[in-house]
Parts: structure tokens; sequence; C-alpha cells
């Protein structure tokens, strides 16, 4: 199992590798990248989420500006 950390590298480092393209095919849409991947492309930010709201660790962003690095979605389980 990995840890945050390691999915927060591995998101981040899969932006880097892709992030021409995302501008280039995606800009004013949003973008949900996690385990790595890009995970969503949609025209809204809810249904971007909705694809990655399962992992640990996710980008969501709108294409053709930086995702937050200070700033991580983390899905929380409240008993």
């Amino acid at each position: 199992m990995s840890t945050f950390e390691e999915e927060r590298q591995r998101d981040f480092a899969a932006y880097e590798r892709m992030k021409d393209e995302i501008v280039a095919k995606y800009r004013g849409q949003y973008v949900a990248i996690a385990d790595g991947r890009l995970t969503k492309v949609a025209p809204t930010i809810e249904a971007a989420r909705e694809a990655v709201k399962q992992f640990k660790h996710y980008l969501l962003f709108e294409a053709g500006t930086e995702p937050p690095r200070s700033i991580v979605y983390i899905r929380c389980l409240i008993l």
C-alpha cells in the first residue's frame, strides 16, 4: 500500500510529464490526476472531482493553470 506522500509525488510527476498536452487539449476544462495518471477531464470541477473521490490523493485543477502544490484534497472518513 502506498503512502500519501508517494501518491502525491506520483501525481505531480504525472502532471509534469503531461502538462503540455493537458494545456493543448483541455484548456478551460477541469482535469483530475490520481494514481499517477490522467483520470478525468470534465467541463465542471464537480464532475472531475466525482471521478477521483475514492483516491487518498489527487490533483484537481483547470487546464491552463498550475495545480496547487500547497493545497491537497484528502478524502476523510468521519465515524
